[in-house]
């Protein structure tokens, strides 16, 4: 499967940054201050991890204005989760200004993501920040890899009683759910956040508890809910995931029909 999936697919290695900050939290004692000098030795990459956190949609009580200051209120792997985002968004830039849009969407979906996880009880924010920017990582390299792409993601848009994954297969032959599943692993992600982004697409996995873990099935659920605002609510288009598997999702989270609409309302007031 991995062979025919990756058939000349240019998997992006991992950034020697993101091997050291990996090798430091692998340590019993990993420094903060460690993980602080190597993100902060690229001056882009503070830059953009400046802006992350402080946005809105991740609810830090007051801005950041270094990273370190960043890494001691976030957590070092929080913060490692979030420069790996941000790395892979450079491994897979594209043409100029070809995926803008994809990763300004990403970015969007994983900051509504992370302030759902706040919501609900021990939600996993770290996880469904990162989960947010990776998931969908498989599309923006078959984009990349298919003149024509684009039009399958037109087509998948129309058909409510399949996943995108299935019409993907029948066009290209892969499908982008299991390709960011290789990608992620290859990227040394947590095993819950490689597992959510290869069912992310199928429903089914709500009904069999075997299939994978709770905690990746929150995550699902999570960034389901997520691109369901981002979607319809901030940008008025239909959202056929949400269809197939939203009652699930809410059920996932023990979310009642009051709780899905103050967040609703939440986010709206934040994105205005």
């Amino acid at each position: 499967m991995i062979e025919k999936t990756l058939k000349g697919i240019a998997i992006p290695s991992r950034p020697q940054v993101l091997v050291q900050l990996h090798n430091e939290l692998a340590k019993d004692d990993p420094d903060p201050r460690v993980i602080a000098r190597l993100i902060s030795g690229d001056v882009g990459l503070s830059a953009a991890v400046l802006k992350t956190v402080n946005s809105p949609f991740f609810g830090l009580s007051r801005r950041m204005s270094s990273v370190e200051q960043a890494v001691s209120l976030l957590g070092m792997r929080s913060a490692t989760q979030i420069v790996t985002g941000l790395l892979l968004r450079t491994a897979i830039a594209g043409k100029a200004g070809s995926l803008e849009r994809f990763w300004d969407s990403a970015e969007k979906v994983a900051g509504i993501a992370s302030h759902i996880a706040l919501s609900i009880p021990h939600g996993p924010r770290d996880e469904a920040y990162c989960f947010g920017l990776f998931h969908d990582i498989g599309i923006a390299i078959l984009m990349q890899k298919f003149p024509d792409y684009r039009q399958t993601l037109a087509m998948a848009e129309q058909i409510i009683d399949r996943p995108i994954t299935a019409v993907e297969e029948e066009r290209h032959a892969t499908d982008h759910a299991t390709l960011g599943y290789l990608v992620a692993k290859g990227w040394f992600l947590p095993e819950v956040i490689c597992d959510g982004i290869l069912y992310h697409h199928d429903p089914s996995v709500f009904d069999d508890r075997e299939v994978t873990s709770s905690q990746a099935l929150t995550l699902i659920a999570i960034n389901a809910l997520a691109e369901h605002f981002h979607d319809e609510y901030l940008h008025l288009r239909h959202n056929s995931n949400w269809q197939r598997m939203g009652d699930r999702a809410l059920d996932q989270l023990g979310l009642r029909e009051d709780e899905y609409c103050d967040l609703r309302e939440d986010l709206t007031k934040m994105a205005g």
